[in-house]
């Protein structure tokens, strides 16, 4: 299929990353990731640091200043607003140029418009996830309980927030998948049949 564009959100030690890397090589398809941000960099004149130090996050203290009002009366948009902005921007550019894994960013809801995107969300159970995430890290159990509940909590309010759908639900994404059942090289298996089938 012409500019196909799947875009991956996933949960915390789902594997979600792996998976979209091993589709787009698998299907020969670019692959966008930490290589998004470095593109919005680029294009929006913000630096990388700025662009990581916002990525997929929404904090408390950033919500009080972009409802603030000085900022916008200045006509100055908040710096992780301009970072989301400008991400956004890249990943629209992505969607008309060829085809394309995109893990994150909200990409699904960016290119709900366009035609040709698969939107995929992938999970796994706690114990799957804690293994995964405890295994990369080099971690304890609790350390990496922790991240995983927090790296959520950041994914799901930067994903309500900006988009109009909500992180995590079966009905915001066409396929979802359990990775803890398929396992990585499965859940690619998985994929690659829903893509032919839209073929």
């Amino acid at each position: 299929m012409k500019n196909m564009i799947i875009t991956i959100s996933r949960q915390y030690g789902s594997g979600g990353r792996e998976i979209g890397e091993k589709l787009a090589k698998r299907l020969g398809y670019a692959y966008y990731d930490t290589l998004l941000l470095e593109k919005a960099a680029q294009e929006s004149g913000l630096s990388k640091s700025v662009m990581e130090r916002y990525d997929e996050k929404l904090t408390d203290k950033w919500l009080n200043l972009s409802f603030g009002g000085g900022m916008y009366q200045s006509g100055q948009l908040p710096l992780p607003m301009r970072a989301a902005l400008s991400q956004f921007e890249a990943i629209q550019k992505i969607g008309q140029t060829g085809s394309a894994v995109i893990v994150g960013r909200c990409a699904d809801f960016v290119l709900q418009e366009q035609k040709n995107v698969l939107s995929v969300f992938i999970h796994a159970d706690k114990p799957h996830r804690l293994a995964r995430v405890m295994a990369r890290n080099q971690i304890g159990e609790n350390e990496a309980e922790k991240r995983i509940r927090n790296t959520d909590k950041h994914r799901a309010a930067y994903y309500n927030y900006y988009s109009d759908k909500e992180w995590g639900v079966v009905t915001s994404y066409d396929v979802s998948i359990d990775s803890g059942l398929f396992g990585i090289d499965g859940s690619v298996d998985v994929l690659m049949a829903c893509i032919h089938s839209l073929e």
